[in-house]
């Protein structure tokens, strides 16, 4: 062994406890988000299906159902957001374009893209 202290079970549950503002221009204020589960992003995954694929390996847009998208980063906000806590319904009720937004930031909290990689695809 390395020496390492062992991972435990509290460890791996708090995951999801790391809470961060973000600023949301459309509205003048802060939410606070959440990173989501594994179980979360599977569901997530799951709805969007598969990517298609360029030769290259990278995703081809120009084949992505846009809708899916959509519903998937409105799914990421409403499980991702915690203060304020909204429904589904609720976040379909937001302004065009912060369910996007807030969803994408808590996918890059949680590890599924990184802000680089955002800047990359706008």
């Amino acid at each position: 062994m390395s020496g390492a202290r062992r991972l435990s079970k509290e460890d791996i549950l708090k995951g999801k406890e790391r809470h961060e503002p973000i600023f949301v221009d459309d509205y003048d204020a802060e939410v606070v988000i959440r990173p989501l589960t594994d179980g979360e992003l599977t569901e997530i995954f799951n709805l969007i299906g598969s990517v298609p694929l360029n030769p290259d390996g990278s995703p081809d847009i120009t084949k992505m159902d846009v809708n899916k998208n959509f519903e998937a980063l409105r799914l990421a906000t409403s499980q991702g957001m915690v203060d304020p806590k909204l429904t589904l319904e609720e976040v379909g009720d937001m302004k065009f374009g912060v369910p996007e937004y807030i969803g994408t930031k808590v996918l890059e909290l949680s590890g599924v893209t990184s802000p680089e990689d955002a800047k990359k695809k706008a």
